[in-house]
């Protein structure tokens, strides 16, 4: 899998808004939700 780096302060957000504490299922939901946004028609 990819690695990113982020800023300590990012990472905490992140971290924050995981449900249970699950950043992997965070990132992804983030990655689906980016996807939509950016190509509707799809």
């Amino acid at each position: 899998m990819p690695e990113i780096t982020v800023s300590d302060s990012l990472y905490r957000q992140l971290v924050s808004v995981s449900e249970d504490g699950d950043l992997d299922k965070t990132m992804w939901r983030m990655v689906a939700h980016y996807g939509r946004g950016n190509h509707p028609g799809d």
